[in-house]
This record gives structure tokens, sequence and C-alpha cells, in this order.
């Protein structure tokens, strides 16, 4: 028997309980098992703390807690459990997705075993839980040379691209079932560049009717007042970087107070 890893159950936990509230934090940068980012946490000092600390201010055990990317600074399945472990520790249910220091995070498939019964990954898949249909993939920086034009794409983008295609195809298949549950779609990088023009990625999400596009990747003050935000064509976007969000994660909705599914059915 492996022992690396620590008993799963054979159901996880909740999955289809409503969650009243909804949250999202990404960028949490943990490294428990060594090897962090030290510019990071150098310029955060008990950003583990600081994160812990606030996350069980506000989130309650049936709640939702989404964190599109740059969850652990872990190389491998093993140096990623001590991150897992800390995080089945905070309350509410969380969908994680990958980012560009995710290097542990091989894929949906091959993570899930060890993720704990709280715990649920996306990356080219979509899940549903606690009433919301959440997809994502790996993401890629909007090209630099006009994102229209996909002779300018590179081979990186295209193959984010078609990922991200892929969880939308399964996120509307969900939907398909439960026309009324919102779909969120976890997107490390911004969706669009410093000049608010949108990567391809963002016409693929309009095209699947999504709700909510989720992003992370920004680390300073300046990024995160020029950070796109609120409503933009069909789609609310949020920038949910911890240290942008002070480390306390963002609600996105409580179902008693905000109407989190606003956009028509996609046009066939």
């Amino acid at each position: 028997m492996n022992r690396a890893f620590p008993p799963r159950r054979k159901l996880q936990r909740d999955a289809e309980t409503p969650a009243r509230r909804v949250w999202a934090i990404s960028d949490l940068h943990l490294a428990q098992a060594g090897g962090g980012n030290r510019d990071y946490e150098s310029r955060r000092p008990d950003h583990l703390k600081r994160i812990g600390d606030q996350w069980r201010a506000v989130v309650q055990p049936s709640d939702l807690v989404l964190l599109p990317g740059d969850v652990s600074m872990a190389k491998t399945h093993r140096e990623v459990q001590p991150d897992l472990r800390w995080l089945a520790g905070l309350p509410g249910r969380k969908v994680l997705s990958p980012g560009n220091h995710d290097r542990w995070f091989s894929s949906a498939a091959a993570i899930k075993s060890m993720l704990r019964t709280d715990q649920w990954a996306v990356h080219a898949t979509a899940v549903q839980v606690g009433g919301v249909i959440v997809c994502g993939a790996r993401s890629a920086p909007v090209p630099p040379e006009d994102p229209s034009d996909p002779s300018n794409w590179s081979a990186v983008t295209c193959r984010r691209l078609a990922e991200l295609e892929t969880a939308l195809e399964q996120a509307q298949r969900l939907r398909g079932d439960h026309p009324d549950a919102p779909i969120v779609a976890l997107w490390h990088h911004p969706p669009f560049d410093l000049h608010r023009r949108p990567g391809p990625w963002v016409e693929a999400m309009e095209r699947a009717g999504i709700d909510w596009c989720l992003y992370g990747h920004l680390h300073t003050e300046g990024q995160w007042q020029a950070a796109p935000g609120g409503r933009i064509g069909t789609i609310r976007y949020a920038c949910v970087a911890a240290d942008a969000l002070g480390f306390r994660p963002l609600k996105l909705w409580d179902w008693e107070t905000t109407r989190p599914h606003p956009n028509p059915a996609p046009a066939q």
C-alpha cells in the first residue's frame, strides 16, 4: 500500500448541498515544504497567518471558495501535501485551478486522489459544487501583438485556449441539467492586457455564456488599479489575488441578497 498520501474517502463531502455564499481568493503561494517565493514572502511577511485569520473571519463551513491559481509553490505531489492539509483546515468547500507557479498540478485527474474531501480541482474540466458550475484551465498571458489575430498566438496560447474550450464545453453540458446554476471560469492570468485588449479566451467565455471570470497573478498596486473588474460585455470579472484583497477572500455573492446568474442562455 502506498502511504505517501493520506487515505481518501470514497465520496467527496457535500458537493450537492447549495452554498449560501461564494468567495474567491488566489495566489496563496503556500510553501510549507520549502521552496517558496522569497521575493513575495519578503514583501508580505506572515502572509500565511494573515490568510488563515482573514479566511476564518468570514467563511463558513457550508460556503464555497474558488481559488484561481498559484495555490502552492510545491513542485511535486509529495511536496504539496502540507499545503493541501493546511487548506483543508480552513472552513468552506474549495475548488482549485492551476496558476503559473502550480508545478505540482499536473492535471485534474492526476491530483484527484490526493485532494481532501472538501477540495475539488479543475483544469480543462468543469465541476458542480454547491450549486455553482466551476470550470478552468491553466491560463496564459494575452499575446503581446494584436490578440485578435491568430497568427500572433504562440503554441502555448493555442494549447491553453483549447484547454479552456474543453472546460467550457463541460460546463455547458452541466448547465444543460442545471439551467439555473451560474458558471464561473477560473483563469489565473488577467484575461485582458494592459491596454484592456481581450485575449482570445474572452470571446470563448462569452460564447459559452459564463457569468463570472476570476483571475489573479497581479502583485503591485499599479497593476491592481488597472485590473479590469465588474461587468464587461456579458461577463463579470474580478481580480482576486490575495495581496490585492488584503488577504481576505472576496465575497462574490450571497444567494439571499445577490443574483449570481444574470446572463441569458448562449445563442445556438
